[in-house]
C-alpha cells in the first residue's frame, strides 16, 4: 500500500456504505451499483460528477468489507457499523493505518491523552521517512490531520476534552463481531482491546 493524500476529500460516508453494500449483496456490479446510485441519486448530492467522486471512494472502501463483514454492516448495530466504517478507511489509506498502530496504540498503551500536536508531530516523523510525503504542502497536511480527526472522532475511538486534547478509547463491537475480527480480522479485532496486531 503506497502513501497517497487522496483522503483528504474522504468523507465518514457511514450511509453511503450501507447504500453500496445492500446492492453488492443484491448481486450488482460496480457500474450497475454506479448507474443504480447515479439515477436515484441515493448519496443525495448535487451532481453526477460529484456523486461519481464519492462513489469511488465509498465502493473502494465498501469491497474492502469480506461478505460477512458486510452482513454485519447491515444489521443496524450502531457499533459494529463504526467500527466497520472505521476499519474500510484504514484498510485503503496507509497513512491513517500507521497513524492508528504508531499513535493511536502508543497513546494508549502509555496511559497518555491524545493531543493537536501529536497529529502534526506525527507527519513530521513521516516526512523524514518518506520522500513523497516530504513533498505534501502544507495546506494538504492540515487536510489530512482533519480528516484523521473526522475519523477517529464518529467512530468513538477518541473523545475531545478540550480545545486541544482528546481521550482514546477502545471501540465496542457485538459479540457475534467481535468473535469473528478475532478469528478474521486482526486489526478490526484490536479496535476492542486497543493492542498491536500484525495486519500491516
Amino acid at each position: 500500500m503506497d502513501y497517497s493524500a487522496g483522503f483528504t476529500k474522504e468523507k465518514w460516508s457511514e450511509n453511503d456504505i450501507a447504500i453500496v453494500l445492500e446492492l453488492i449483496l443484491k448481486g450488482k456490479n460496480k457500474r450497475e451499483i454506479l448507474e443504480e446510485v447515479t439515477e436515484h441519486n441515493l448519496f443525495q448530492l448535487r451532481s453526477p460528477v460529484s456523486i461519481s467522486n464519492r462513489f469511488n471512494m465509498v465502493y473502494n472502501r465498501a469491497v474492502i468489507l469480506d461478505e460477512e463483514m458486510q452482513r454485519y454492516f447491515l444489521d443496524a448495530n450502531v457499533y459494529n457499523r463504526k467500527a466497520l466504517t472505521l476499519y474500510s478507511f484504514l484498510k485503503v489509506y496507509r497513512v491513517p493505518l500507521e497513524f492508528y498502530y504508531e499513535v493511536i496504540l502508543y497513546k494508549n498503551e502509555q496511559q497518555e491523552h491524545l493531543y493537536s500536536n501529536d497529529f502534526h508531530y506525527f507527519f513530521e516523523k513521516k516526512s523524514s521517512e518518506s520522500n513523497k510525503i516530504s513533498e505534501w504542502r502544507p495546506e494538504t497536511i492540515k487536510r489530512l490531520i482533519r480528516t484523521l480527526i473526522l475519523f477517529f472522532r464518529e467512530s468513538n475511538m477518541i473523545e475531545k476534552i478540550d480545545k486541544t486534547k482528546y481521550t482514546v478509547k477502545s471501540i465496542h463491537m457485538n459479540r457475534p463481531l467481535k468473535s469473528y475480527a478475532e478469528k478474521n480480522a486482526p486489526l478490526l479485532y484490536s479496535f476492542t482491546t486497543l493492542e498491536k496486531v500484525n495486519e500491516l
